[in-house]
């Protein structure tokens, strides 16, 4: 059975929505961080090479890393579900997003919270971060300005993208950037109002982030 180590706050919350919407059987193994350090424990170590979750064991096989791991389930699991015809332009938009999530929108994401946990306010910083969210979330808006999903349906690449943009709206990770910044992004706000309102997103949700 395909297992999936969870450690919460983290990107394996994507492997859990995917599971779900592909209405997987699948063992959940959940690790806790270390409450001094925030990081992840021993128990993860044992099981990921780099100590980082998402980890999936399945057939004998150990594979880290979030897009490694949607893409191995789909190829398994997905019978042509959640991922367009390959040479469509669907097909395209699917692996520009799927990809973008950990590079073009995740980096300015990632360096707006820290920027925020460690009080920094540099000028040259900011203005890098602020000019970075204004590609890729004005770019982001024209897109969804037609379309429901990031490549028309639903498919992973939403899952993918999903994540860094609750990192961004959640009042928990404060950044330099300033307060609410997707505030002048209307398709955006409703695009994961859609995403809210999938069944399936609300199911892992709840396991996931069972205190709510």
């Amino acid at each position: 059975m395909l297992t999936i180590h969870h450690l919460g706050l983290s990107r394996s919350d994507r492997i859990i929505w995917l599971a779900e919407e592909l209405s997987l059987d699948y063992k959940l193994v959940t690790h806790v961080r270390n409450p001094e350090t925030f990081r992840s424990p021993d128990s993860l170590w044992a099981v990921s090479p780099m100590g980082k979750a998402p980890v999936i064991e399945d057939a004998g096989l150990t594979i880290p890393e979030s897009g490694a791991i949607v893409e191995y389930i789909l190829d398994t699991y997905g019978n042509g579900r959640l991922r367009p015809a390959a040479g469509s332009q669907a097909y395209i938009d699917y692996l520009h997003w799927m990809h973008a999530a950990e590079s073009t929108l995740m980096t300015p994401v990632f360096m707006n919270m820290i920027g925020g946990m460690s009080g920094l306010d540099n000028p040259i910083y900011v203005g890098f971060i602020k000019g970075e969210f204004d590609t890729v979330l004005g770019y982001m808006e024209k897109v969804l300005a037609d379309r429901d999903y990031l490549a028309g349906e639903f498919s992973a690449a939403d899952i993918m993208v999903t994540f860094p943009l609750m990192m961004l709206s959640s009042p928990m990770i404060p950044g330099p950037a300033g307060g609410d910044v997707l505030h002048n992004y209307e398709n955006i706000k409703a695009y994961l109002q859609r995403i809210h309102d999938r069944p399936k997103w609300q199911k892992a949700e709840a396991i996931f982030r069972p205190e709510g």
